[in-house]
């Protein structure tokens, strides 16, 4: 009897241990996996109004990097409505997400989405927004120099074209921070340069090819006389090239701008049809937005407020100049010394 007493308690004893020991043994396991992985697995939240030409770029880009550092990403829209923003902002805070990244409708909806993120203490960084003065504060800035964007259009438009210019700038979404921005750039360098004139109102074409072109057709139609045409996206600019040509408008009589350099301008300029595009890459700009975001949220080196990089190009040069909308994993390292330094250094890329 006693044997067998003494026996249960060695038994009981051996099992505590045992039990001690694996559950000691799950601990280091753990961390050693977790001190492997380096984080843990972070889970951002970006917002942006919806998936269709530069945001599907934008998205494919942020994508990139999001799975080449292991984030987990949720994505929201708001088609350019302040109040789906925010309810897209809420949904992110109540999903507990680590951080935010906002392509806001408005100046007044970035700061109130930052606002929201603040009071919830969320990291939250704009992009294509501005922000109105107010308490929301983002930690970074990510954008396009839209007003610079517009006035280097100005600028090339004069250096490479001679004589008067008349200027036809069909824009997207009135009121939106990039439209506003570019309007304004636009018309102060036009005031500073010789021999250029807006032929009309600034238009706006909502960033859609078949109210551009209904738009276009009608201005032709009314005798309005302009020599360039400037579209504020790829879809705009092929609502103008198709208008011009449905209008009979002789080849060359007119100059066509694209500010965007996606894939319907490269079809254009390989068909002849598009004169000078502002090449700007969304691909690349989702691809900084994202590793700028987790730099931050890994306390690692990143921007608060950095512009991205733009190139002119003409059917002449494009081929050779012009910045992608499909991007991949080969510019990773162009992305991370841009977030790192602010330099964009296109000859990093892996070939």
């Amino acid at each position: 009897m006693w044997r067998y007493k003494s026996m249960k308690k060695l038994v009981a004893s051996a099992t505590i241990v045992l039990s001690l020991t694996m559950f000691v043994s799950q601990i280091f396991a753990s961390g050693s996996n977790e001190a492997t992985s380096g984080q843990k697995q972070l889970k951002v939240g970006v917002v942006i109004p919806y998936e269709i030409g530069w945001f599907a770029a934008f998205k494919k880009g942020f994508d990139v990097v999001a799975k080449d550092e292991n984030v987990q990403v949720v994505w929201q829209y708001h088609n350019y409505k302040a109040d789906q923003e925010q309810t897209a902002v809420q949904n992110l805070i109540t999903l507990g997400v680590d951080g935010i990244n906002d392509t806001a409708a408005t100046p007044q909806s970035a700061e109130y989405s930052c606002l929201l993120a603040n009071q919830a203490k969320i990291p939250i960084q704009v992009t294509e927004s501005g922000v109105a003065s107010g308490k929301g504060q983002p930690f970074a800035n990510i954008d396009f120099d839209w007003h610079h964007v517009y006035a280097f259009v100005a600028q090339n438009l004069r250096k490479d074209l001679q004589g008067q210019l008349s200027i036809l700038d069909i824009q997207g979404f009135a009121g939106s921070p990039p439209v506003q921005l570019g309007i304004q750039g636009l018309k102060e360098e036009i005031a500073k340069l010789s021999d250029m004139k807006l032929a009309t109102d600034i238009q706006y074409g909502d960033y859609r090819t078949d109210k551009s072109l209904a738009l276009t057709k009608s201005l032709v139609e009314s005798g309005l006389k302009f020599n360039v045409a400037i579209g504020a996206s790829q879809e705009i600019t092929e609502g103008i090239i198709e208008a011009l040509k449905e209008e009979n408008v002789p080849a060359g009589q007119v100059t066509t701008v694209s500010v965007n350099g996606g894939p319907t301008d490269v079809a254009n300029f390989e068909n002849g049809s598009l004169d000078y595009a502002l090449s700007q890459s969304p691909g690349l700009h989702g691809m900084v937005t994202a590793y700028n975001l987790i730099s931050y949220l890994r306390h690692q080196t990143y921007q608060k407020k950095i512009y991205e990089p733009i190139v002119w190009v003409s059917k002449k040069d494009w081929k050779q100049n012009l910045i992608p909308w499909d991007v991949d994993n080969s510019w990773l390292p162009v992305v991370k010394e841009f977030v790192k330094t602010g330099k964009y250094d296109a000859g990093l890329r892996t070939k």
